[in-house]
Formats: C-alpha cells, structure tokens, sequence
C-alpha cells in the first residue's frame, strides 16, 4: 500500500512526519520536483530529519491513495491538473477546511472512491522546510462515492494510523458542517482582531461568537442538519481554549498576506443562507472585513 500527499503546507508535512513515524511508504507531488530535508519536530518536542524527494506527476498511478491536504480554494484546480495522471481504482482523501468543493471534485472524478475528511490535529509551518506538530486531534471521515471500493479495509487501518483516532461516519455532511461552524468563529475573529485562540474565551468576544453562531445554527438547521446555539458556543470556546496557544490559519494567511479560505467557511455560510432565503448579516460582515485585509 503506497500513500500519495500533495502538496508541502503544514497538515501535508506533518502527515510526512506520520508516515515517517509508522515506517509507511509515502510520496511526495509537488507543483515542482524538489529535494530537500524536512526538519519535523513532533509533539514530543523530538526533531526528525526527513529526505524528501517530491515526485513527477507521471508517477502518481503507482500509488493506491492520493491524501489532499490543501487549501479550498486549491482543490479544484489540483484535481483538474492531476486528472489524467489518476486511475479510476485510486482512493483520493479531500483533507481542507470549509465545506463547497465536493460537487466539483466528485464532477471531476466520478469513477474514483473519494472520502472528505476534517481534523482537528494542529501543526505550524514556519518555513518551507519545518514543521512543527501543535495539537493532537481527532478526524471525521465518511466516502462521498463508491464506498467499500478496492483495498478499502487497508486504506481504512492506514488513515486510522496517520489521523487517529478516526471516526467514520456514513453521510459526513453533517461532521463536515460541524467543524465549519467552530472555525466560522474563530477564524475570522483571531484574524480580525490578531489574537491567538485562547483570547477569545474573553468575555469582550462573547457577543460576536453568539452572534456568528445563532447565523450559523439558523443556516444549518434550515438546512436539515442538527445544530444548537448554546451547543454550538460552547463548542467553540472549548475549542478556543484548548488551542489557546495556537494561531488559526486564517490569522496566518492573513498575517503573511496570503488568500484566506473565508470564501469556504462564513462565505460558504453565506451562500447556503442565499438558497434557504435567510439573512446572515454578521456573516457577510466577517466575509467583507476578511476580503478587505487579504
């Protein structure tokens, strides 16, 4: 069993780093061949020296399971290009943030077993040649298509070990929504305000994140998806303190003036609200405040 990572941002190195650690064969596509040496510190405060060596996109067939750790607005694109280098019989791992790309990767390849995918598991990238594992976390998987398809069992016990502890859930819409509106929160309030997490949990923030979550519970239940305010808060401020340290990836993005995923997350919310004929004021706030600081 061979596993495929694209891509070199934080979540693709530390998945390296894991793949290093239980001794799996792994392969490395980048958007050019490269070679250089990953300094991964795990979360033992333990450096690791790792060779990589990224690879042609030619050699991409050879690989049973293709995991894409990339941004949102990266995965259309990706999967245009990798399009006639990929086999119908190779299992692809959707691994972002924010929801609104699936009907598009399942259009693209709808012969392929495809699984989404969302983590908890935190990691920083200082350079392009480190990363830093931050956070233990958990992972939700479930197949958008062609469930129990070839070497399935194998690609299961792989993921477990990569991303454990892993629950696999038979429609994922629902833990997909489920970390969106967490993320709604805090990533566009720590951007906004250049806070790390944990600040958050300052009572100064309370009203934003009630207000953000009463959208967004509005939104999903109308939607058909469970959804409670005061769940949905608490949530939120649990997750917030227990990644106090951490800086949200919007907060990086928008730090080293890089495109945010705010058009996945509160936009994606936004656009649901369009189709249930629903307001989402605070929403669209977050979504025009983030635009104007990219």
């Amino acid at each position: 069993m061979k596993v495929a990572i694209l891509g070199n941002g934080a979540i693709g190195n530390l998945l390296v780093l894991k793949c290093y650690q239980i001794k799996q064969d792994v392969g490395v596509f980048m958007r050019s061949q490269q070679h250089f040496t990953l300094t991964a510190t795990d979360i033992g405060h333990q450096a690791h020296q790792i060779n990589i060596d990224s690879l042609a996109r030619a050699s991409l067939s050879e690989f049973n399971l293709l995991i894409i750790p990339v941004k949102a607005y990266q995965v259309v694109n990706a999967l245009k290009q990798l399009q006639t280098d990929l086999t119908p019989v190779q299992t692809i791992v959707l691994l972002h943030n924010g929801m609104g790309v699936i009907e598009s990767a399942k259009a693209l390849l709808p012969d392929n077993p495809i699984i989404a995918a969302t983590t908890s598991h935190a990691a920083y990238k200082p350079d392009a040649q480190s990363v830093t594992e931050t956070g233990l976390g958990v992972c939700h998987l479930g197949y958008l298509q062609h469930p129990g398809a070839i070497d399935s069992e194998q690609i299961h016990n792989i993921l477990n070990r990569l991303l454990g502890p892993c629950t696999w859930h038979e429609k994922i819409e629902q833990a997909l929504w489920d970390k969106l509106a967490i993320n709604a929160a805090i990533n566009p309030l720590t951007a906004i305000h250049r806070v790390n997490n944990g600040q958050l949990t300052e009572l100064k923030y309370r009203a934003d994140i009630e207000s953000i979550c009463a959208e967004t519970v509005s939104v999903m239940t109308a939607s058909g998806f469970h959804a409670d305010k005061g769940e949905l808060v608490e949530k939120v401020l649990s997750v917030a303190n227990a990644t106090a340290t951490n800086y949200s990836s919007m907060y990086q993005d928008i730090a080293h003036h890089r495109l945010s995923e705010i058009a996945f997350i509160n936009g994606y919310i936004c656009q649901e609200a369009q189709k249930q004929g629903l307001d989402v004021p605070f929403n669209t706030e977050l979504v025009n405040k983030i635009n104007a600081l990219a």
